[in-house]
């Protein structure tokens, strides 16, 4: 169902196209930090973006990388849906996460091993990442060196928050710190942490949004096709990531709302049935997942929210407001930033952090397009450019921890020293530290190996008991 998914948006992509640590830290991570800017080839830089991704010994794996690599693993290792307990009576233990990115690498898994699955996921994630510069490009009229600079280094003045409300951790030194992370349990995240972080929801959500943007623009010889396209591709988005989906509600609406007069006129009913269906059996599956089903609105003292809104995202929004007041994605853009914080669905920041790819992505584009114009103030561009240029801190940060901790697996550690071999499975992964530090000695997050064995809280957002879920009583393959 995933491949079908996902290579049907990549193919209405292509036919749209065609229509029309408690270790040291040395001075090496200043000096990467330098050369990677001063040397790396823009040619090359999807590749740069995508090479985290390959999960197997080759670059340093953030945290959360224990976790995805465990879900890659089972996905592997056990059909579909997984199971990890099936008695005749008491709790069903199955997977229940957000598994549709990884499925067709983990089907080239089953019949070629772990290693080809990692490569094929490489080559599914840096398509993926090629196809949405290409058409962040396209609608933005500008080069996909620019689209691609912009997807990379935009992001909040998270260095500012740190430097503003100074804590133990994160810090600006060494530069290779987790800067998201100074507003507590509100963060936005860079679209490259996210990438680092959470490809799985990041590169399906980032085509989605760029799909249903030019939709409009590129259907202009059938563009009563148009709303039918955007209800299918959010749908996509809601199989993939459905947190971003959330988040991305109002702008399909915003799109739709400009062909309404002709919506039901011409609606492509096999479209819109593919749609349905796609959303009711992801909402079967997603339904199984009881940390999901917690959900509450959280108070935040103002003082804290009043400056996390204006540096991540808001100080740029409030400065496009004499350019963009009139246009509803800068007012729905706004709302959403300003909610999202409220809004608890399960545990942990999550929902804020996911919610809001589809808020910050607009952000970006509004921002692009107003640099773009020749007829703004030279105040503004340069305003805009000085603060784009204090929000590239922390994706410079994020990649500047994979290079040093990969620079220091290869040429620093004796080859006694380096880490290799999986561990024990782990039932209870402690909560991360230090970031930089992490798993030290070795490159890749594999320390869970499996979701079977974890008991710990953080496992109730992958798996559940769905005994009495409607996606086991009457989908699931038993």
């Amino acid at each position: 169902m995933a491949s079908f998914i996902y290579c049907g948006s990549c193919f209405i992509n292509y036919h749209l196209h065609t229509i029309q640590t408690s270790q040291t830290v040395t001075n090496y991570a200043l000096r990467i930090t330098h050369y990677a800017l001063r040397f790396c080839p823009l040619p090359s830089a999807h590749f740069h973006l995508a090479l985290p991704l390959w999960h197997r010994r080759y670059a340093f794996q953030n945290w959360d990388h224990h976790w995805r690599n465990a879900v890659f693993h089972d996905l592997i290792n056990f059909d579909f849906p997984v199971y990890y307990a099936q008695p005749e009576t008491g709790p069903i233990k199955m997977l229940v996460y957000y598994v549709g990115y990884w499925l067709p690498s983990a089907l080239v898994g089953k019949f070629f091993g772990w290693d080809i699955a990692n490569l094929f996921l490489f080559l599914w994630s840096w398509l993926g990442i090629i196809l949405i510069t290409l058409q962040l490009s396209r609608f933005l009229k500008t080069s996909p060196s620019k689209s691609t600079l912009l997807l990379i280094f935009f992001s909040g003045l998270d260095s500012l928050g740190v430097l503003v409300f100074p804590q133990e951790y994160p810090t600006l030194f060494p530069p290779i710190t987790h800067l998201e992370i100074w507003a507590g349990n509100l963060q936005y995240s860079s679209f490259t942490t996210q990438l680092f972080w959470v490809f799985n929801q990041a590169i399906p959500a980032w085509l989605c949004i760029v799909i249903i943007m030019e939709s409009n623009s590129l259907l202009f010889e059938r563009r009563e096709l148009a709303p039918s396209l955007q209800i299918f591709t959010w749908s996509l988005c809601f199989f993939f990531a459905p947190l971003a989906s959330i988040g991305l509600i109002p702008y399909v609406a915003i799109e739709i709302l400009k062909n309404l007069k002709s919506i039901f006129k011409n609606i492509n009913y096999p479209i819109l049935l593919s749609s349905i269906t796609i959303v009711l059996l992801s909402t079967f599956y997603f339904s199984s997942n009881t940390a999901a089903q917690e959900r509450s609105l959280q108070a935040i003292p103002f003082k804290e929210f009043i400056f996390f809104f204006l540096l991540e995202g808001g100080i740029l929004w409030l400065l496009l407001a004499p350019i963009k007041f009139r246009d509803p994605r800068w007012i729905i853009t706004g709302i959403l930033l300003i909610i999202i914080p409220f809004i608890q669905i399960g545990s942990g920041r999550d929902f804020a952090m996911r919610a809001s790819i589809a808020p910050l992505f607009y952000l970006m584009i509004l921002t692009a397009e107003t640099i773009f114009q020749n007829n703004i103030s030279r105040l503004l561009r340069i305003t805009l450019y000085a603060l784009l240029f204090i929000g590239a801190l922390t994706p410079l940060y994020e990649i500047n921890r994979s290079l040093y901790r990969t620079y220091e697996y290869y040429f620093i550690l004796d080859e006694s020293q380096r880490l290799q071999t999986l561990p024990k499975p782990a039932t209870h992964l402690p909560t991360a530290g230090k970031l930089e530090a992490e798993h030290p000695n070795k490159l890749v997050a594999d320390e869970i190996v499996s979701l079977q064995f974890m008991d710990d809280e953080l496992s109730k957002n992958f798996i559940a008991n769905v005994r009495q879920s409607l996606y086991y009583k009457y989908l699931a393959k038993r």
